[in-house]
């Protein structure tokens, strides 16, 4: 017999075909060389268990009816007004990020206010004039991908008045600005929005008396219905019910606000809307309901339209939302939604869905559910482990320490369409939790059924864990996704019990549904990710032919590679990027280049241009070549580009493909440079935000080519620009029978490999599939029903002489679309000779 491994490197092609004609007597496969494909990822490793840990019981029989359970209610988020909020790519880019923890609604507030998006203005002749166009780049993004926009009118444009935290100076004016934007959005289609009426009239952010905020609202209130009637409008928005530490003038004015809606029934009112800070559960509910069913306003539905532990932004690494562990972090968060369900709230908004309060930092304590890079943060699992959840929730008996406070507790649901079954278990305590599970009345005696177990835990569903102090150049990193950690096929029964670990201030959920699968344990691979080797946190060294250094205007070479891709003018840190020093003339030649460490294969180049709002795409060169060096002296062209910008202002990354090639250095060497050095006057420079280097081992799994060339069409596919999770394109497939496919070739044989990517169905029943087929062995398939952006992905090893694959995004079966991005082929563990 004969034994080996194959390396999986293009150095060991030769080693690979004296191995195989050694082991069998035909004519050995001479296999084409191929630079390593990216590194697959490991799974995170298990959270290290405590040393005392307390024992529970849930129990619950899935044949009862139960309740309905509106999931969604409990999805939502609120974005504040972070200066980072300025830049109008910053927040839209994460909309995927935001789909695929199952947010539904996002609150948006600073809509009106000079600072953010200019919507209000003064034409040449002192008339006041409308402009939509920043904030369409924000609020259309989030619509695109699934989630609906909840406006917060606030605050006071200077067109409208003095204070950008006063009354407007006339409520007529006031009310026909929110006309406007009302009426805007539902001329596009995007009626029956909920609207609130400024934010925090209790704080510093207004200035004028209760009985003036009575009056905004009630101006308000009749512009949102008279231009779109089934628009939901609601108010009082205040830091607390009771105004709390808050300047003495508004002690109370919510009740005074709820008090002048009973006097005044004829006032609009779909909602009553509070924050919720402070308090580990609901005080203010049913004591906002006391005071709305005293004023007559019985049964108004009450929104908390913005919670968290505390308000605090910047408590220092590993506080705040950070980690499981921290104030406000995956445990409380946990609690807290769960809470929520027997509050009486009807809505909730988590603040905030992305931190950025210091955006110069990976982390700083600061409340956000996705880190100001885009790492999906430890509380963030929490919401996507929620909205896997049923929408039927069945009574369930829990018992055990901690479960009387609700430290320890959970909640069974089931789905009446698929009959899956759904169980989360939280555990808000510094000790393991041991959760007796015992579930009756399943729906499996005639089928056998699949039990999925996933986790958030210290090491697991924590990003935090990868890295605190740098920004991860990997997405996902290791451990930023919460990942199955059991996967088992169990032969038909109707009843299910285990012994369920609960890290301590961990969220563990287990899945059950039917499965023609056969019993027994199914192998648990890890998410692809998408690796920048050209990153600091890599060894990635930046040099340039000039470079501007100025830090404390955010400009420097080190922000070539710092992970730091979109431009942030305002705030006591700004980010910039990288310029060359300026020239007095677009002929000019400036470079530069990036030294990886050590040889890396490359096969795309992203190159992210300036994108604030004052200075969008400025300095991106417009004649320029991309090239490769193994030794920073001899360099090999990989991309030429002559007249790129075409006088067009650059938007967005700019993503460049070539074939896959093992260097050291990257070189960008720009000939004719565009202006945008200075702020001021016309100076022309080189300048990026960052460079990217990637080996994704695909082409054109991102469709940033804006074709289909790369690709086997069948049915109806379209690239297309309005819901994408990364870059500016992303494929969509529409019908049934849609499909796109694409054989790769140069793949070693009996190695293992991942094909990944994130996709979207439009409805429960657009099912998406990808696949591979053709290496040598079983078609491997994985399915996603879930309508938002999820990472999907097979594992899959090529047989003894199989040097190719076939990789599938398709959508066997639905009316509606499908939408799929960021495809990659990822390398894993070479696999042993058969003997």
């Amino acid at each position: 017999m004969c034994r080996g491994r194959l390396v999986a490197s293009s150095i060991a092609a030769a080693v690979a075909v004296a191995m195989l004609s050694a082991c069998t007597a035909e004519k050995p496969i001479v296999y084409p060389p191929q630079p390593a494909f990216a590194a697959s990822s490991e799974l995170p490793g298990a959270s290290p268990v405590t040393a005392a840990g307390t024992n529970a019981t849930l129990s619950a029989d899935l044949a009862a009816d139960g309740s309905t359970l509106n999931v969604a209610n409990l999805l939502n988020a609120s974005q504040g007004g972070y200066g980072a909020t300025r830049n109008l790519n910053w927040f839209s880019g994460q909309s995927a990020q935001m789909s695929s923890m199952g947010l539904t609604e996002i609150r948006v507030d600073h809509v009106f206010d000079d600072a953010y998006f200019h919507v209000v203005n003064l034409d040449a002749t002192g008339a006041i004039a409308y402009d939509f166009t920043a904030l369409d780049r924000v609020l259309l993004p989030l619509i695109e991908n699934g989630l609906q926009p909840f406006i917060s009118l606030s605050y006071m444009p200077s067109a409208l008045g003095a204070d950008t935290y006063g009354p407007p100076k006339s409520l007529d004016a006031w009310g026909a600005a929110v006309s406007a934007l009302v009426t805007h959005y539902s001329d596009l289609g995007h009626s029956g929005w909920g609207y609130e009426v400024w934010n925090e009239p209790d704080t510093f952010h207004w200035n004028g008396t209760n009985a003036q905020y009575n009056e905004l609202y009630a101006a308000s209130a009749a512009a949102v219905k008279a231009a779109d009637p089934t628009a939901l409008i609601g108010g009082g928005s205040t830091s607390s019910l009771d105004s709390f530490g808050n300047i003495p003038a508004k002690l109370g004015l919510a009740a005074q606000f709820i008090a002048y809606l009973g006097a005044n029934p004829s006032v609009p009112a779909d909602f009553f809307s509070v924050h919720g800070y402070w308090a580990p559960d609901w005080p203010e509910i049913p004591q906002a309901r006391q005071l709305l069913d005293a004023a007559g306003r019985t049964g108004l539905p009450i929104y908390v339209t913005e919670w968290s532990e505390l308000p605090s932004m910047e408590q220092g690494a590993g506080n705040g939302a950070d980690t499981n562990a921290s104030n406000g972090g995956a445990s409380f968060v946990a609690k807290r939604m769960f809470l929520a369900i027997d509050s009486g709230a009807t809505k909730i908004f988590h603040f905030t869905p992305i931190e950025g309060y210091s955006p110069q930092l990976a982390y700083n304590g600061d409340l956000g559910l996705i880190t100001v890079d885009g790492h999906r943060k430890s509380a963030g699992n929490v919401f996507e482990l929620y909205s896997r959840l049923g929408q039927t929730r069945v009574a369930a008996e829990i018992t055990g320490a901690g479960t009387d406070t609700n430290e320890v507790s959970g909640l069974v649901t089931k789905d009446s369409a698929t009959s899956k079954v759904s169980t989360l278990l939280y555990n808000h305590t510094a000790s393991d939790v041991t959760m007796a599970v015992d579930l009756a009345g399943l729906p499996f005696e005639d089928s056998n059924f699949r039990v999925t177990e996933r986790v958030v835990s210290s090491t697991q569903g924590n990003g935090f864990a990868d890295g605190s102090d740098f920004i991860v150049p990997s997405y996902p990193s290791q451990s930023e996704n919460a990942p199955i950690v059991s996967d088992t096929v169990h032969r038909s029964a109707q009843s299910y019990a285990q012994d369920v670990r609960v890290p301590a201030h961990g969220v563990v959920t287990v899945e059950i549904a039917a499965s023609s699968q056969a019993a027994g344990k199914l192998a648990i691979t890890a998410q692809p990710a998408q690796t920048n080797l050209a990153a600091t946190a890599l060894g990635g060294v930046p040099t340039a032919s000039t470079s501007l250094e100025q830090p404390e205007f955010g400009w420097g070479i080190a922000r070539l590679t710092d992970g730091q891709r979109h431009e942030i003018e305002f705030g006591a840190h700004p980010i910039r990027g990288y310029s060359s020093q300026p020239q007095a003339a677009a002929v000019a030649n400036e470079w530069a280049q990036i030294d990886l460490g050590s040889e890396q294969p490359v096969d795309t180049v992203v190159l992210w241009p300036r994108d604030s709002q004052v200075q969008q795409g400025s300095g991106f060169p417009d004649d320029f070549t991309i090239e490769g060096s193994s030794n920073g002296i001899d360099w090999n062209v990989l991309t030429t580009k002559t007249g790129y910008t075409a006088g067009v202002n650059i938007v967005g990354a700019q993503q460049f493909e070539f074939k896959a090639t093992e260097l050291r250095y990257l070189k960008v060497a720009a000939t004719l440079l565009t202006d945008g050095a200075g702020e001021q006057a016309a100076q022309f420079a080189l300048q990026l935000a960052e460079i990217t280097a990637y080996r994704n081992g695909l082409v054109d799994g991102g469709f940033e080519s804006g074709n289909l060339k790369a690709w086997k069409v069948t049915g109806d596919v379209t690239v297309q620009s309005a819901s994408v999770r990364g870059g500016l394109h992303a494929v969509a497939l529409s019908g049934d029978d849609a499909s796109v496919s694409m054989r790769v070739e140069g793949l070693l044989p009996n190695t293992t490999y991942t094909f990944g990517g994130y996709v979207r169905p439009e409805t429960a029943d657009d099912v998406a599939v990808i696949s591979v087929s053709g290496f040598g062995s079983k078609t491997q398939t994985a399915t996603m029903k879930l309508s938002q952006w999820a990472p999907t992905w097979v594992t899959f090893t090529t047989g003894a002489a199989k040097t190719s694959a076939v990789i599938e995004f398709s959508k066997p079966a639905g009316a509606g679309s499908a939408w799929g991005d960021d495809f990659v082929l990822t390398q894993g563990t070479t696999a042993p000779e058969a003997e």
